[in-house]
Parts: structure tokens; C-alpha cells; sequence
């Protein structure tokens, strides 16, 4: 069934009281209420992915919040399938099979139980997996599609930044991470594409001083010509909490940057890296530099919840356009010379677009269907320096055009063969041309 909605998953749900998860602390409060699923809901997004949740009463607790709000939700349950890859208890199809025989039918209960929830949309099944584990997540997958048929059973990739050893098992490894991304794609044939790629850096060292992944586009390109060779969809998850050397993300450019970047290389979907802001946070003794993601530790709404919703609420207007159309490339407009983002990229054309003038770097994502073609054009400027992006856009002839931005849609003709846009800092529109 064609796609429609564009997934916008919180990943880390409310947790419960004293979670004894991934989370180490104590939380004298039950944040499994009404209120929170609620916010979650009018925050715009369609599903979550639980975390904290350990015990099948916390799991059954929130599917029925998502069984009453209209979730769906992936169970990351980490007493059956994910322990046993993620623990290198199963790196083979053998190991698999030995366990799938002591242990299958005490999974299978557990997972039965969740599957009679409308909300249960299937599991989360191994997060940044090094290749070794492919041949064993293979097995699962088979073993839970028997079972659980339409279900999704998510495995998450690493992005292209880490280290051989994470990628392949292997410190000296020199594979290139194609290898690690072709692989996965030969070996498991997943239903679908997901990883996670954080572009949005601040060197701690270096007094703070802000910048943007090179490579983060690259890795865009890549997911994006996996999904179009095997007909996949690929998803990516977006950076809302501030760790390690990543930015504490708060305003709408933040938000929106990630998403529409991510949305012009044909991406279906996006969870938050996180929803709720991680319990593992130590004020005193912060090493791994943890703030705050779109809600607090105890429920509050931040700026960057605020954000977010500004942004689901845009590309909820113009989703069910989106998915008309298929990917098929993305060509750049510099304003300078160069952009260390687009410095390896394919030099792409198109036939319709012929050239652009702009006053800041975009990107644009070219899509057509059996009919016309539509651009998704994004404002590629880094989101700390809000920067407004004054763009012509330069066809091949003049055409009548459907613009979709800030929610709202309007209908158009192109001028001497020039459409004129202007893109806020992080803002992206969609254009269907007729």
C-alpha cells in the first residue's frame, strides 16, 4: 500500500517510576500518564519507540496510552530479541538457531502479548549492529516475520563516521562504509532502511566553537541510492538531545534543518535521538556533556518540543504530496565556490531545473512521478547563523507550480521561466510543477 504520512517517531517514551532500563538514576515520579502520551500527540507525532521500559506491565502500560491516543509503537524489549544481538549472544545463524530452540517459545509469549495491541507496529530489534551481526539478525528477522507478518522488526545502522572496529568488528579493517551499508542490504534484505547520522557538532574543546558534519550528506546520498536500487525506504533519526560533542538542539532551525535535508533525498520517516530527556544525566559530573532534549527529565516542555511541532505541523501539510513521487536525484546551488558538505557528492543535472541563483547554499532533492516532477529545496546554511536563503530558481520553460511551505499551499506561475523563493534558516519547501 503506497505510503502517505511521513513517520515522525518519539524515540524514548515517557518513563516509568524508577526505570530500571537504560536509565540508572532513580525517578520518584510515574511519567507513564494521560498528560505526557497526550503531548506526544500534539506534538504531531504518529508513533513512539520505548526505551525505558523494562518489565512487560511497563510495556503493556504504554501500549494501551498508544492503543488510546492513536500510536503506534515499537517495543524495544530488552529481555528477548535485542539483548541477544546487541550482547553478541547470537553472531551466528548456529548460535541463533541453539537459542531460538531453548528460549524461542518464552520470546514468542512475550512478544504475543504486545502483538494483541492495535498500537504494536513491532520492535526495535538492534540498534548500530557491527556486520559480524548480520548473518544472526537475518535468522531473527525471518523468525519474527513468520510470526508477527506486517510487522516491522527495525535495525537501526551506524552512520559513516564510526570506527572500523564498530563497523565491521574488526580495529584494522579498511572496508569502506559502503561495504558496511551494501552488506546489510544483501545479507538481511530488510523491509526497510534506518540510521542515524548527527551533523550538528560543538567542539568542547575548542571553546565551544560550532560546525557542520561533512560527510552528513554523503551518507544521505548513500541511504538514499540503497533505498532507489531496492526499492526500500530508508528513515534517519534526528539529533534532540545535547551529548557528547553534538548540540543541544532548541529552536525550529535545528528541528527543521535535519528534517527537510534528510526529506530531500527521499527519507520516509524520522525518530528523535531522544523525546525525553535521558535519565542518565549527572549535573556534577557530566562527562558525556548530556542537556536536554525536547522534554525535561520530569515532563516539561522545552523550546525544542515547540519547534518540533512547528515542523511536523509543516510536513504534515504537504506529506500525502510527497508521497506521490518517487527520489530520483539531488543537484546543489552554491553561493561561493564550494561546500565541504558537497564536496563528494555525484554532480547531478536535471532537466527541468536548469540553474538557480541564491544568496546561501540549498540543496534539492528532484523527484517525478508518471505525470510531473516536484523539488524539495532546502536551506543547506548552517542553523546557528540564521541565515535566510533568497533563491531563483531557473527552468526550462515556464510552468504552473503548486508551492507548499510554512504549512500553507498556494498555486503559481513561473515568471520568464524563474520561480523566486525565500527559505528561513533550516526551512525547506516542496514544489510540484504542472
Amino acid at each position: 500500500m503506497k505510503r502517505t504520512q511521513f513517520d515522525f517517531i518519539a524515540y524514548m517514551t515517557p518513563p516509568p517510576e524508577n526505570p530500571r532500563g537504560d536509565g540508572r538514576n532513580d525517578v520518584s515520579i510515574d511519567c507513564q500518564t494521560d498528560e505526557h502520551y497526550q503531548n506526544i500527540v500534539k506534538c504531531g507525532f504518529n508513533g513512539v519507540s520505548a526505551i525505558y521500559e523494562l518489565e512487560m506491565d511497563e510495556y503493556q502500560k504504554a501500549l494501551d496510552f498508544c492503543d488510546k491516543y492513536g500510536l503506534t509503537m515499537l517495543v524495544r524489549d530488552q529481555k528477548s530479541l535485542e539483548q541477544f544481538v546487541i550482547k553478541d549472544l547470537c553472531i551466528t545463524e548456529k548460535t541463533v538457531e541453539e537459542f531460538l530452540a531453548e528460549q524461542g517459545d518464552e520470546m514468542q509469549a512475550r512478544l504475543d502479548a504486545y502483538a494483541k495491541h492495535p498500537s504494536f507496529a513491532g520492535i526495535l530489534a538492534a540498534d548500530e549492529p557491527h556486520s559480524g551481526k548480520y548473518p544472526a539478525i537475518k535468522k531473527l528477522q525471518d523468525w519474527f516475520a513468520e510470526r508477527y507478518p506486517g510487522k516491522e522488526f527495525e535495525v537501526n545502522l551506524l552512520p559513516d563516521y564510526a570506527s572500523a572496529e564498530q563497523l565491521f568488528n574488526d580495529k584494522n579493517a579498511k572496508y569502506p562504509y559502503q561495504k558496511y551499508l551494501d552488506d546489510f542490504v544483501d545479507i538481511v534484505q530488510p523491509e526497510y532502511l534506518s540510521y542515524d547520522h548527527y551533523a550538528l557538532i560543538v567542539d568542547h574543546s575548542a571553546k565551544d566553537k560550532m560546525y557542520l558534519r561533512p560527510s552528513y550528506l554523503k551518507n544521505l546520498e548513500q541511504f538514499a541510492k540503497a533505498a532507489q536500487r531496492t526499492g526500500k525506504e530508508f528513515k534517519v533519526f534526528l539529533l534532540t538531545l545535547g551529548h557528547w560533542d553534538f548540540r543541544t538542539v532548541a529552536t525550529y532551525a535545528d528541528i527543521a534543518w535535519q528534517v527537510y535535508t534528510s526529506m530531500a533525498y527521499g527519507a520516509s520517516g524520522a525518530q528523535t535521538f531522544t523525546y525525553w530527556t535521558t535519565l542518565e544525566y549527572e549535573p556534577y559530573n557530566n562527562k558525556s556533556h548530556v542537556t536536554t532534549a525536547l522534554v525535561g527529565q520530569n515532563g516539561e516542555l522545552l523550546p525544542a518540543w515547540y519547534a518540533m511541532q512547528e515542523t511536523i505541523a509543516e510536513v504534515r501539510a504537504f506529506e500525502k504530496a510527497y508521497f506521490n513521487y518517487s527520489w530520483e536525484k539531488c543537484v546543489y546551488f552554491l553561493k561561493g565556490f564550494s561546500n565541504p558538505m558537497t564536496k563528494n557528492l555525484d554532480k547531478n543535472k536535471d532537466e527541468c531545473l536548469k540553474k538557480a541563483k541564491t544568496s546561501a547554499d540549498v540543496i534539492v532533492g528532484c523527484f517525478k512521478n508518471d505525470a510531473s516532477k516536484a523539488y524539495l529545496i532546502s536551506n543547506l546554511t548552517d542553523p546557528k547563523d540564521n541565515v535566510t536563503a533568497k533563491t531563483t530558481l531557473c527552468f526550462d520553460k515556464d510552468y504552473d507550480v503548486v508551492v507548499w511551505q510554512a504549512g500553507k499551499k498556494t498555486v503559481e506561475k513561473t515568471q520568464k521561466k524563474k520561480l523566486n523563493i525565500q527559505l528561513r534558516s533550516g526551512e525547506g519547501i516542496f514544489v510540484e510543477i504542472k
